[in-house]
Order: structure tokens, then C-alpha cells, then sequence
């Protein structure tokens, strides 16, 4: 007969093997009230001649003490239901005499032989083996198996750490993933495990492994190369070996020369010796990045079977209901004292943090370790969690700095200056000027295929490829703030290596952000290099001609670079800088006869030019002069409502003669005939036919035209659109209210999952 105390069990796995054991015993189906406040009930069924209901008190912990103070408590729900018949299923060892006093307590209600304690559950478990097979924790958290497995791993035990994979286990939550890398191992003999920093992956193959010695299987861990497992295989004998980051060990960074020393033969023949042997298996992982990078490299790796065994985790793997159980298993078993338990449930702040999109269960593991987090106050952890939650860079930055190569991190670097999301065509040119700067700058190789290999390296690590390139998650932004803010060469870097403008500008927003002082201060002590590339850059093509004639804008206007320029000569007070700014606002003025300005831009540049304090060419009031009648002539051949509202807004009486209130009032015409139908067709929110409609009554009250038409066309298509809107919320209420008991029934298996640790005895 088994022999467990179960307190490897939480209390929500404790009233599921409660639950199926009764089911096997009495053949029903019982209906489950999840783990939480109640009131009493925890499983119930209806018979013929009433309802019995169960009830299951998990004091492992606390013992006999705590239980019977309990169920005192619980006789008084126990009488308020009135059940024909009463269960009570408890972790704690009972003897005859308990089991009397726990009848004695409940009456009639209660028959001894339905008083389930440890022993009585473990008979239960002799009887019915397959549920305790599908109970995994059970067993495989026992002490028998631990035994067998420090029996079986005495060979590597200080290299596996088989304690701690013990301990690991009663948080552990099995995904998606789990049984289909489980198949692979049964079926193919080999699984290698791939995936994003931080997901899970050595957890999960430790499972597997841990499974597998508990199977009899002789444990073989491979440290640095597949020769160690060469030369502990025995055909006949059933071996499972373990290689952990099994390309990494061997293959790191910029060592890709190493790879023609056939370390890839090496993997590939070790692998097909294991498929090929009815005894062996082989567990490896990998991160994502790094297979990528070595598939990449490797001709033999590319056209291998080696991708068949390969199982992706990902955070996509957990559902919502396992998120929150790694959540409640971390706390569940954690060290935190009561103050730090009752900060995550306290306003259900658990929802939060499941429901998070950056959810990791590293992230977990850490926020749930008092010794990582003992620092911070029980009144700062919320605050702590929701940090750590919003940048978890630590995640990808080990990764950043030691694993990937420099051709990787340029393409990083690069991708960063068009805000994590670029075409694949000009990420390539850009990516080239960024990585030969550096290359010549830090002194490393560059060859033809950098670009090529750099994406293969990352995709599906750090990337999403394709003709839009972009970061496979916002952290990975969140990550390179943090370097960029810790080396701050990084960011002369990338405003020197810049093809486009708004790279430069990109970057420049950054530094003066808060915590980022030390950019703008770096930047101010290479001023002159700053002021060499904004002058390059100014230049930089911003349009190209398609099809049929017509002109695309593919980078910051003139006067946005411009109005930049002044605020990096101000906050950097260089004297080069203000030289290039002067000289640049002069062409712009120049240039205007060839390139129309931009309204929008030019009016905020216009601001800009008011509010500075620096010397313009020619005069700063001439300066304003120019501007204000290059944006009046140019609305007076076509603009939208919001570009004319702008201007007019940002013009005092004192800047608007004759000429140029007559070019306005003809601007106002001409948006009329022009735009005005196609902007109210576009208004597609009571905000948007708002936001039209204060434009309008702005731009008649700057002029001599009278709107009232159109304004009143506004309010109209508003109302039309307001009896349409308030239709279609009546088809979502009725949808929502469909979906509605599904949505509070999701809410509420959370609730009562963590409204267990809110319960007493449960240390």
C-alpha cells in the first residue's frame, strides 16, 4: 500500500485527488465547488433520497490541532445545509479515537466510514493505481521515488540537482507542451526543447528527465560535449541523457568558427545512435536564438531530421487557469511571510499579474522568492511586481550580451531606431551602416552573410521576420532601454550609423527621457560627432516617386528635422550644433520654393522658433516671418480642417496682413469643396464628430466665413451615427450577456483557487 503524507499536494491538488478517488470508490459523479470560500461544500451529488456533499481539509501542515478547531467551525455550515449524507476527506493521520470525536461532533450526519484521513486515502490509492498515476505530483514528489531517483542519479546527483527538482515539482504545472514532449521522448527517443528565455524550459525537460530515472532509467548529464555520452553508452542498458542548452555549451556568440570543427556531426550522429536504440533516450534544450543561429551557420543541421524532435515552448503553452496555478503553486510553497501573501491577494491583485502580458513563469519563480525580494517592503511589493512585470529586460539581456553575435546585436540596435517594427528592405540598409561603424569602431569581422545569418540567429527569439520585422515581444524594447541607458556609446552609435532621420530623432527622444540623463550627457561630451551626423542626416532623401507619378514620404519632413535640430542645440548648448541648426533653418526657407512645407510640422516648428533663445539667419522675428507666410500660401492651395485649425491657432492677429487674411479665407473655401465631405465620412466616433466640429467653429471664428452649414451637417451625421451605435450596443449587450457567464465563471475559478491561501492552517 502507498505510504504518502501529501504534502507535496496543494490544497487545490489535494480536493482534486479527493474528488476522483470518491468518484472510483462510490462509482458518481460528483459537482464540484472549487477551491475556496465554500460555505461548506467542496464536491456534492443528488441520489434518489437526497444530496450528500464533500468536504476535504488539507492540514498536512498543521496536523490534528488545526484540523479539529476546523471543523468546529464547519459543523455549523454542516447543520445549516442539512445533507443526507456528510464526507470529510483530510490530509491528517486519524486514529479510531479522532475519527469518534469528528463523528461525535457532527451527529448523525457523519458516519465513521465516511471520515477519510491519510491512511484511508492511501488505501484508496492501493485500490484504484490509476489515479494515482494521473496525480503526477503524488508520486513523483514522494520520498520512495525520491529514493529510487538518488539510487538511480548517484552517478550525477550533484549535477542534476535532484533535490531541487523535487522541491520544484509541487509548483511545477504541466502545459501544453508537457505530453507532447513526452510523446516525442516515448516515440522518437529524442526531444530537444526550444524557446524564449525564461518560459520554461529546463523545467520542463527536468520533468521529463526526473520521470524517466523514476522508470529505472540511468541518468547520463553531458556538461560540455555529446563525447561524454559517446562514452557512457551501453547498448541494452535503458540511459536517458540529459544535455542542457545543448548549442550554447558549444557555440556561443561570435565562436561560429567553432561549428567547422563538426561539432554538428557530433550532434547529429549522437542523436541517431539514441533513435536507433530501443533503450536510450535523449532530452536536450536549447533557446531559440541560439538554434536558430546555428541552423543558420550549418548546411548539416539545415537538411537534418534534427528539427522533427524539437518541441517550442512558449508562453502561449499556459492557459489562463495554469498561469494562475504557477502563480497560487509559488505562493502556495513559497517562504513569503503572511504580509507579502496577503499583498497578492489583497484586491484580487492575482488577476493582475495572470492576466499580464508579459506573464513568465521566471518572473514568478523570482517575485515569489523571499530571499530575492526581502528588501522591499510588504507596502512597496505591489509596486515591486508591477515594475518587474512592465520590464522584464533581465529576461533577454544575459542573451543580449553573451549568446548572439555582433551582426545580431546590429540588427537589434537597429531595429530599436524605428521603434521595434521596420520593412525587411530598409531594415538591411540600415542594419549595413550601423554594423560596419561599429565593426570598424570595436574592432570585430564583418562578412557578406552577417545580415542573413543575424535574422536566422534571431527569429523566433528575438524577432518576428518577414516583409514587416519586428520584436517577438515589447520586453525585448524594454530590454535594450536598459542597455542603451547603462552604455551609453550604444547611442552615439546608432545616430552616427543612421540612414534616415528619424533614427537620429528616435534616439534623441529617448535620451531626454526621464532616467536617461546620462545619454544627454554623453552626447553633449561628443557634440562635435552629433553635429556631423544631424548635418549628414538633414540631407537624407525623405521621398521617392512611384507608380503613375505620385511621391511617397517615407521620412521626417524638413521642418520636423529642423525644429529637432533647435532642441538638440539647446539642451546639448553646443556652439557646432547651433551652427549647423542656424545654417539648416536657412536652407529650409530657401528650399521652399522647390518643396512645399509640411502644415503640421511647420507649425510646430514655428512654436519652436518663438521659444527659443538661440540666434537664427536671417533674424529670429524674419525667421517667424517666413515660416508663418510659407504655411499661410500653402494652406491656400488645399489643407485638412486640423492643419488649418492649427495655423490659425498658432498665428497672433499682429502676423496676419490683408494678403494673408485673404489667402486664409481662400484656404477655408477651398477645404469646403474639397474635404470637408470626405473628413465627416470619416469620422467614425462621437469624439471624431466632435473634434471636426471644434475645428470648424475655431476656423470661422479666425475668419469672415460663416460655417453654421456645415458645422450643422456635423451635428446631424452625429445623431445618425448615435441611433446606429446605440443598435449595435444593443446586438454586443445581448453577445456579452451569451458570453457573460463564461467571462465571471473564469473570474470566479480564479477567486476561489487563491481564496484558498486565505484560509487558516494552510502554512
Amino acid at each position: 500500500m502507498p505510504n504518502y503524507d501529501f504534502k507535496q499536494l496543494s490544497p487545490y491538488d489535494f480536493e482534486q485527488l479527493a474528488r476522483d478517488l470518491i468518484q472510483a470508490r462510490d462509482n458518481v459523479v460528483l459537482e464540484s465547488f472549487t477551491t475556496g470560500r465554500d460555505h461548506g461544500i467542496d464536491f456534492r451529488y443528488a441520489h434518489a433520497t437526497g444530496n450528500a456533499i464533500v468536504q476535504c481539509k488539507h492540514y498536512a501542515g498543521t496536523g490534528l490541532t488545526g484540523l479539529m478547531t476546523d471543523l468546529r467551525k464547519e459543523v455549523v455550515k454542516a447543520v445549516r445545509l442539512n445533507p443526507t449524507r456528510y464526507m470529510l476527506v483530510t490530509s491528517v493521520g486519524l486514529t479510531p479515537s479522532n475519527k469518534a470525536e469528528i463523528q461525535t461532533l457532527f451527529g448523525d450526519m457523519l458516519a465513521t466510514g465516511d471520515i477519510i484521513g491519510k491512511d484511508d486515502l492511501n488505501n484508496l490509492l492501493g485500490l484504484y493505481q490509476t489515479i494515482e498515476q494521473q496525480h503526477y505530483k503524488l508520486w513523483l514528489a514522494s520520498r520512495a521515488v525520491l529514493d529510487r531517483v538518488i539510487h538511480n542519479a548517484s552517478l550525477v546527483q550533484t549535477e542534476f540537482g535532484v533535490e531541487r527538482v523535487h522541491r520544484d515539482i509541487c509548483r511545477y504545472v504541466r502545459s501544453a507542451a508537457y505530453p507532447r514532449a513526452l510523446e516525442m521522448l516515448d516515440n522518437d527517443h529524442v526531444v530537444f526543447i526550444s524557446g524564449a528565455p525564461g518560459v520554461g524550459k529546463t523545467s520542463l525537460a527536468n520533468m521529463l528527465l526526473y520521470a524517466y530515472l523514476e522508470r529505472g532509467f540511468e541518468p547520463v548529464l553531458m556538461l560540455t560535449d555529446f563525447q561524454t555520452g559517446r562514452d557512457r553508452y551501453q547498448l541494452g542498458r535503458p540511459q536517458v541523457f540529459y544535455f542542457d542548452d545543448f548549442i550554447g555549451a558549444t557555440f556561443l556568440g561570435d565562436r561560429a568558427s567553432e561549428f567547422t570543427r563538426n561539432e554538428d556531426r557530433s550532434i547529429l550522429d549522437f542523436v541517431e545512435m539514441v533513435r536507433a536504440s530501443p533503450t536510450a533516450r535523449l532530452v536536450m534544450t536549447t533557446r531559440e536564438h541560439i538554434l536558430q543561429q546555428a541552423i543558420a551557420t550549418s548546411e548539416k543541421l539545415k537538411h537534418s531530421r534534427l528539427i522533427d524532435s524539437r518541441c517550442v515552448l512558449q508562453i502561449g503553452d499556459y492557459s489562463q487557469k495554469q498561469r494562475a496555478e504557477i502563480l497560487y503553486n509559488h505562493i502556495y510553497f513559497s517562504d513569503l511571510p503572511n504580509e507579502y501573501r496577503g499583498t497578492l491577494l489583497a484586491d484580487r491583485f492575482y488577476r493582475e499579474i495572470v492576466q499580464h502580458a508579459k506573464f513568465n513563469p521566471r518572473l514568478i519563480d523570482w517575485l515569489s522568492t523571499f530571499r530575492r525580494i526581502r528588501s522591499v517592503t510588504p507596502e512597496r511589493y505591489r509596486a515591486f511586481i508591477r515594475n518587474l512585470l512592465a520590464d522584464p529586460a533581465e529576461i533577454w539581456r544575459y542573451a543580449y550580451e553573451q549568446q548572439i553575435s555582433d551582426a545580431a546585436r546590429s540588427v537589434l540596435l537597429t531595429l530599436y531606431t524605428y521603434s521595434g517594427k521596420c520593412g525587411s528592405d530598409v531594415l538591411e540598409k540600415s542594419f549595413h551602416s550601423l554594423h560596419l561603424l561599429r565593426a570598424h569602431r570595436y574592432g570585430f569581422r564583418t562578412e557578406p552573410s552577417d545580415w542573413r545569418r543575424a535574422l536566422g540567429e534571431l527569429h523566433g527569439a528575438f524577432i518576428r521576420p518577414g516583409d514587416q520585422i519586428e520584436v517577438i515581444d515589447p520586453s525585448v524594447l524594454d530590454m535594450l532601454n536598459a542597455v542603451i541607458r547603462q552604455d551609453t556609446l550604444n547611442a552615439l552609435d546608432m545616430i552616427e550609423g543612421a540612414v534616415r532621420f528619424e533614427q537620429a530623432r528616435r534616439i534623441w527622444i529617448f535620451a531626454l527621457d526621464t532616467g536617461s540623463q546620462a545619454l544627454v550627457q554623453h552626447l553633449a561630451s561628443e557634440s562635435t560627432r552629433v553635429a556631423a551626423a544631424f548635418e549628414r542626416l538633414l540631407s537624407a532623401p525623405r521621398k521617392a516617386q512611384r507608380w503613375a507619378g505620385s511621391t511617397v514620404y517615407f521620412d521626417d519632413s524638413g521642418e520636423r528635422r529642423v525644429a529637432t535640430l533647435i532642441e538638440v542645440a539647446e539642451t546639448l548648448n553646443s556652439y557646432r550644433i547651433s551652427e549647423v541648426m542656424a545654417s539648416a533653418v536657412a536652407a529650409l526657407i530657401t528650399g521652399w520654393g522647390d518643396e512645399p512645407p509640411d502644415i503640421s510640422d511647420g507649425v510646430a516648428l514655428l512654436v519652436r522658433v518663438r521659444r527659443s533663445d538661440l540666434v537664427f539667419k536671417p533674424t529670429n522675428a524674419e525667421v517667424c516671418e517666413r515660416i508663418i507666410r510659407a504655411l499661410v500660401l500653402e494652406a491656400s492651395t488645399g489643407c485638412r480642417s486640423y492643419e488649418l485649425h492649427e495655423l490659425l491657432v498658432a498665428l497672433d492677429p499682429s502676423d496676419v496682413d490683408a494678403e494673408l487674411y485673404a489667402l486664409l479665407n481662400t484656404a477655408t473655401h477651398l477645404y469646403l469643396e474639397r474635404y470637408f465631405s470626405d473628413d465627416l465620412h470619416d469620422c467614425k466616433s462621437e469624439g471624431e464628430f466632435d473634434d471636426l466640429e471644434v475645428e470648424l467653429a475655431s476656423i470661422a471664428e479666425h475668419t469672415d466665413i460663416n460655417l453654421d452649414d456645415p458645422i450643422q451637417k456635423i451635428r446631424e451625421s452625429k445623431a445618425e451615427f448615435e441611433e446606429q451605435q446605440a443598435a449595435y450596443e444593443d446586438h454586443q449587450y445581448e453577445e456579452w450577456k451569451e458570453r457573460r457567464y463564461e467571462i465571471q465563471s473564469s473570474d470566479r475559478e480564479l477567486d476561489d483557487l487563491f481564496d484558498s491561501l486565505r484560509q487558516p492552517g494552510l502554512s
